[in-house]
């Protein structure tokens, strides 16, 4: 199973934004950065439709430092 983890630069920027996108009834989960990504903020937003996360980046939805694919135990930065 794949899915999508959004990286913040800090918590303000991932609390705003998961507020911004349960408005737009994003279905997400907040979670733990894991530290093989970035250390720069504790939390993530974790979704697992592509859909909604092309939506995101096209629509300029919210403000993020990147976007991981979480595929076969590894992280691959989409942007």
């Amino acid at each position: 199973m794949s899915y999508f983890i959004i990286v913040f630069k800090n918590t303000y920027d991932a609390m705003s934004a998961e507020k911004k996108l349960e408005e737009k009834n994003i279905v997400l989960r907040i979670m733990p950065t894991p530290t093989i990504i970035t250390q720069s903020c504790g939390i993530c937003v974790r979704i697992e439709d592509r859909n909604k996360i092309d939506n995101i980046i096209n629509d300029k939805i919210i403000e993020f430092k990147s976007i991981y694919e979480r595929k076969e135990d590894r992280y691959n930065k989409i942007i």
